[in-house]
């Protein structure tokens, strides 16, 4: 890193859909996480991709989720979502 500079970091973004602005808000990380979980999204993407995955395909599947509506998310928690599922998927075949 130059001198001066400091590192970037990620800042979280407050939610903008309108079920999200009312008194109570529900798109929280772990409600979103939920709602990832029912989608059938990280099964797909298992399926997709024989549970065998790299990086590059993981930041696409991450920026599925962020334009798919579900940030704020826990992206680390998503991680072990998909490597729950790939240890089903791979115990199947």
């Amino acid at each position: 890193m130059k001198k001066g500079k400091s590192p970037k970091t990620v800042q979280e973004k407050a939610c903008a859909k309108p079920e999200c602005t009312k008194a109570a808000p529900v798109c929280d990380k772990e409600s979103n996480l939920k709602k990832l979980a029912k989608s059938g999204k990280v099964e797909s993407f298992v399926k997709k991709n024989k549970g065998n995955w790299d990086h590059q395909s993981w930041l696409v599947f991450c920026s599925e989720i962020s334009v798919g509506g579900y940030e704020p998310i826990d992206f680390d928690k998503v991680g072990l979502m998909l490597e729950e599922q790939k240890a089903k998927f791979l115990g199947q075949i």
